[in-house]
């Protein structure tokens, strides 16, 4: 019986040197940290005619997908708020693709632009168009933040 003893524990002590020899062999290596390089970005302008230079031709790029009549644009900082009136007849599936083109024409047209939130339905349609007529006459951004957030809340930013 004493044999026997010794050798189980001289072969657990064998295996566990084993394993745990073995252990560090699949370990993986610590990723490499790579460099934390940013472009630099051009800031979005703030100016009146630079900002209404910039909707237009947003809106312009989003009137260009096929199955929009018109659009509203706002932007508020690097954020876009696209409301579009689509044309008639457009199925579900069809209204959904429509809106990611109108988000990859936005953000082609305007690069600097983290996010763009794109509507069809009309009353966030006719609140966008008030809130771009505001700024159009002068009224500040900041004058619609509550208004732009409650649109944003009830939308996705389109990918």
């Amino acid at each position: 019986m004493r044999i026997n003893r010794a050798v189980a524990l001289t072969v657990i002590i064998i295996v566990g040197i084993m394993l745990s020899a073995g252990c560090g062999a699949f370990r993986k290596p610590a990723p490499q940290q790579k460099p934390n390089i940013q472009v630099p970005q051009e800031p979005m302008p703030t100016g009146q005619e630079e900002v209404n230079a910039i909707t237009s031709r947003l809106s312009g790029a989003a009137d260009s997908v096929p199955g929009v009549n018109s659009a509203a644009v706002v932007v508020a900082g690097t954020t876009a708020y696209v409301g579009i009136d689509e044309k008639a007849g457009l199925e579900k599936g069809e209204t959904d693709r429509v809106k990611r083109d109108v988000a990859g024409e936005v953000k082609k047209a305007e690069p600097r632009l983290t996010a763009v939130y794109v509507s069809s339905d009309p009353d966030t349609i006719t609140r966008l168009r008030r809130i771009a007529d505001g700024i159009a006459a002068g009224q500040p951004v900041s004058s619609f933040a509550g208004e732009l957030t409650e649109i944003a809340r009830r939308l996705s930013p389109m990918p």
